[in-house]
């Protein structure tokens, strides 16, 4: 048994060091490597977004369940897929620690990303982001009237998250308040999309 575990381990170790040194390669135009394991370049470049652990991460999670010596050759549609999950994780990561950065309340991590109050203090604590107690300060008519002009400026934008991020830049106002802003918008556009549901009906 502790056999089998070693040999998982150096052969997570072994298919990082060949998923580092493909990426190395492509960097310096030298595509050989990449194209022997059977990768898109597509998928080389989601590899090239992950930091040292995250590629470690891959290789373990490729050969876990595969027998030994048997993970060759590389079973490319398995691995793609679990660098575009790695590559998905990343992104939503720098996303989260953007919005703790920001100024967002507990009650919007939890809609726009599941994240508990546990997980938010602990996120915050690991930025050193400092935790602000009490209500939230009143929004200016100024403030409320920049929110609602630059959120219809980016009504193209699909992602309610980033969308709330260009708002935020845009503005300079912190998200919990762009959020509860947002939300006002929302009910006065939904009652009045009822509204007009009943006149047609």
């Amino acid at each position: 048994m502790a056999t089998n575990v070693k040999l998982k381990t150096e052969s997570s170790r072994f298919l990082s060091t060949i998923l580092v040194s493909a990426l190395e390669s492509c960097r310096e135009g030298d595509f050989g490597l990449q194209e022997d394991l059977g990768l898109s370049l597509e998928a080389m470049q989601a590899l090239d977004q992950l930091k040292a652990d995250q590629i470690q991460s891959i290789s373990e999670n490729y050969v876990r369940d595969v027998p030994n010596l048997k993970w060759f050759p590389v079973d490319v549609s398995k691995l793609t897929r679990i660098i575009e999950i790695e590559a998905r994780e990343a992104q939503r990561y720098v996303m989260i620690d953007e919005f703790l950065r920001r100024g967002a309340c507990k009650e919007m991590m939890a809609e726009l990303f599941g994240l508990r109050s546990t997980q938010v203090a602990s996120r915050k604590r690991f930025l050193n982001v400092p935790t602000v107690k009490g209500r939230l300060p009143a929004t200016t008519l100024d403030e409320q009237r920049k929110v609602y002009d630059a959120w219809l400026a980016n009504i193209t934008i699909a992602d309610k998250r980033q969308r709330m991020l260009v708002v935020a830049k845009s503005t300079g106002i912190p998200l919990s308040q762009i959020y509860r802003e947002v939300q006002i918008i929302e009910q006065v556009a939904a009652t009045a999309h009822s509204n007009a549901s009943r006149i047609c009906a």
